[in-house]
């Protein structure tokens, strides 16, 4: 499993964590109806966030042409997919719209600053182990 993935669905798995309190107590404040439209933005937002996994995997692991080019689908993808997945219940009026969005928002939220408080301890910046690809140093001196 590559970094990008681990750092995915550990950020997932503690905004889930995060959100079964959150859920409780709009359930108890509102009704049913409120806290389900609340769990299913969560869930859009998991799965569209957890999907970005994938489009840094193909953009940076081994990028070819065909790979970023395959990124790029990937990100539009996803973007339509939630706004698919959010849209539609909100046009239909399916949910109720705000604890649905406040549901994805949250969790773009929440997983952003989880990923940004793991990434320094999992993700080295640079490879002291790597080799520098060939090329000649060339100074000027004034």
């Amino acid at each position: 499993m590559s970094i990008h993935s681990r750092l995915a669905l550990k950020g997932a798995a503690i905004a889930l964590a995060l959100t079964v309190p959150i859920v409780a107590v709009v359930w108890y404040y509102t009704d049913r109806a409120h806290a389900v439209s609340f769990v299913y933005g969560v869930g859009v937002g998991v799965v569209g966030f957890a999907s970005i996994a994938l489009t840094v995997s193909l953009m940076t692991v081994r990028p070819t042409g065909l790979r970023v080019i395959l990124g790029f689908a990937s990100y539009a993808g996803r973007l339509v997919l939630v706004v698919a997945a959010v849209g539609v219940p909100a046009y239909l009026g399916a949910w109720p719209v705000v604890p649905m969005l406040c549901g994805l928002a949250g969790i773009y939220a929440v997983e952003n600053v989880l990923i940004l408080t793991m990434a320094p301890k999992s993700v080295r910046a640079g490879n002291p182990g790597r080799p520098v690809g060939g090329g000649v140093e060339r100074r000027t001196g004034v």
